[in-house]
């Protein structure tokens, strides 16, 4: 059963200004090299906080991965950065990947890292336009690729009060269900006037591939099941402005006198 379905298509209206936008710069070719030439393991995403990145990808994924990992920079695979090691998050399914090098900075490159403020803890699109993002690869060149997509919440048939799963399922025919392990959902946020918020690109869960076909929500069978992105939260530092002391603090947590004694 299907419970509070999310309509997330990107129209072709607006779609190509959607595809465009910074934050998909983050998604990056995870690769290995085999007979000396780069190979296209998955995507993964990057995000950055307090001047530490790391990125995330499907824990099944990097399991199965040949070692020596790589993340490519550049969409000719020609600057890479090494992968030191990977661990799986408290949420089964994540793999959160360590770099062996720091982030470069000035170097002219095709992937920027997310703000961790741009990682949503729920996976929960509110209706917004949505799309997963992931790579691909032909001969020496990688690329990114933007599959529109509906999130729908299932309740497992109506046996459980719980929703245990969220599916995302293409809007129009692809053929990225070969690549869908490891991709980022990321949704379009409108501004909200209420809470005075700008529009917002942000991502929302990991995909992985959706083995079981058990629920079949939309016309186009399911692509992706998604996970909640909030362990990144406890594996990077918070980023934000320190706060300044405040002197009202300072007299409530001072020492509070006894000036009986003075008498």
């Amino acid at each position: 059963m299907v419970q509070g379905v999310c309509l997330c298509e990107i129209r072709s209206v607006g779609r190509n200004t959607r595809e465009q936008v910074a934050e998909l710069s983050a998604v990056a070719p995870l690769i290995a090299t085999v007979d000396g030439a780069p190979k296209l393991v998955g995507p993964c995403t990057l995000v950055t906080s307090a001047n530490k990145t790391v990125a995330f990808s499907s824990a099944e994924l990097l399991r199965l991965a040949p070692e020596r990992l790589a993340i490519a920079l550049t969409m000719d695979g020609k600057k890479t950065v090494k992968v030191a090691q990977w661990v799986a998050a408290r949420n089964v399914g994540l793999g959160i990947i360590e770099l062996g090098d720091p982030f470069p900075t000035g170097d002219k490159l095709d992937v920027t890292p997310l703000q961790l403020g741009a990682i949503s803890a729920t996976v929960d699109t509110r209706g917004a336009p949505a799309a997963l993002v992931t790579v691909a690869q032909d001969g020496a060149l990688f690329s990114r690729r933007t599959v529109p997509v509906f999130v729908d919440n299932i309740d497992g048939g109506g046996m459980s009060d719980e929703v245990i799963t969220r599916l995302a399922s293409p809007s129009e025919a692809t053929d990225a269900g070969a690549v869908v392990e490891g991709a980022a959902l990321f949704a379009w946020m409108p501004a909200d006037p209420v809470l005075g918020r700008a529009s917002e690109t942000i991502a929302v869960a990991l995909a992985i591939a959706y083995r079981q076909k058990t629920f079949k929500p939309r016309e186009l069978a399911a692509l992706a099941e998604l996970l909640c992105l909030e362990d990144l939260g406890r594996a990077l530092p918070f980023g934000g402005p320190k706060e300044e002391p405040s002197n009202e603090l300072g007299q409530v947590a001072g020492e509070i006198r006894d000036d009986k004694k003075k008498k």
